[in-house]
């Protein structure tokens, strides 16, 4: 089902069916993951090269020889299954203007092909090249976002946005909504990250802003999960690993010490990436945000904005300084 069309023109980059199908039969294989992907790009090699000689994999050992024998069953049972839910796929994404992205794609972005996370695929909707922005930043936090929290995540926002940031979030009710409306109110860039397929817009309660979104030039909607795929617990905790990688580093406005926003923290934590909070005020709430101080991220003030200290931050994440 095809729920809206850019009213702006997109080029649409699309894989050979063939190429798709071998994506997803080595995704079929228990432990052969993004970071097996990585290795075999690394090598200069395509999926459907290690699938057509399985002797190619680049991978040694006991593990690799466990891959091969795996790939040379899959061979001879045949990849019908995978060939016939390519074909599905890339029916899908042009019925509903998307791209599909491989690992080893040119436009494939950067700082996730760098992350402990390179999905194999990424299927997205809108502008390719917002994906490979120079400077990009997460911002996430609580679907219950409280004042002041909510203000000042809409005025970081609204700062990092006007100054040319690529701002990364999930979608989610809350903090994400937040982020999102205030980088386009700032005519700026945003990149929604969906826990689900870009056939089946979620929340529900976004649905405007997902029509919306789809007629703003400066949106990019994308998704590690194929068409057709619902939002369910194990999209929502991938998803977030997902905006930490597309990103260089991670505001997290406002999250208690088991929100969902944590999984951000802790993926931005294992990628190396640096986390910045607005001080907690000692609720609830707010206990997250104590973490994250407590475990050295750069905390900023509730009390007012302060615009010197998120530029100072922000500079900090560019990768060309």
């Amino acid at each position: 089902m095809t729920t809206g069309c850019h009213a702006h023109s997109v080029d649409l980059t699309l894989p050979e069916a063939s190429e798709l199908a071998a994506v997803y039969a080595l995704e079929s294989i228990k432990g052969f993951g993004p970071q097996k992907f990585r290795e075999v790009t690394a090598a200069g090699l395509t999926a459907t090269d290690v699938l057509d000689a399985p002797s190619k994999l680049p991978i040694a050992g006991r593990r690799g020889d466990a891959f091969r024998q795996a790939l040379d069953e899959l061979t001879r049972s045949g990849i019908g299954e995978f060939e016939r839910r390519a074909e599905a796929q890339l029916s899908r994404a042009r019925d509903n203007a998307a791209s599909i992205l491989l690992h080893g794609d040119a436009q494939y972005p950067q700082a996730l092909r760098q992350s402990n996370n390179p999905v194999p695929v990424l299927y997205v909707r809108g502008d390719l090249r917002l994906l490979t922005h120079a400077r990009s930043v997460a911002c996430v936090g609580s679907r219950a976002i409280k004042e002041p929290y909510r203000q000042l995540q809409e005025d970081f926002v609204t700062a990092a946005a006007s100054a040319g940031w690529l701002i990364v979030s999930g979608f989610a009710a809350g903090a994400d909504t937040v982020s999102h409306r205030a980088a386009r109110d700032a005519d700026g860039l945003t990149a929604c990250v969906m826990p689900c397929g870009l056939d089946r817009p979620f929340p529900p309660e976004n649905r405007p802003l997902w029509r919306e979104f789809l007629d703003y030039p400066g949106a990019v909607l994308v998704s590690e999960f194929p068409f057709g795929t619902a939002a369910s617990a194990l999209t929502l905790s991938k998803r977030n690993k997902t905006i930490v990688g597309l990103s260089h580093g991670a505001l997290i406005g406002q999250a208690s010490a088991t929100g969902g926003a944590m999984y951000a923290f802790r993926f931005a934590q294992e990628q190396h990436k640096p986390v910045a909070t607005f001080a907690a005020d000692g609720t609830d709430e707010t206990g997250g945000n104590t973490t994250i101080t407590r475990k050295g991220g750069t905390t900023f003030s509730p009390d007012q904005s302060d615009h010197h200290a998120w530029r100072s931050w922000l500079d900090s994440l560019d990768p060309a300084l």
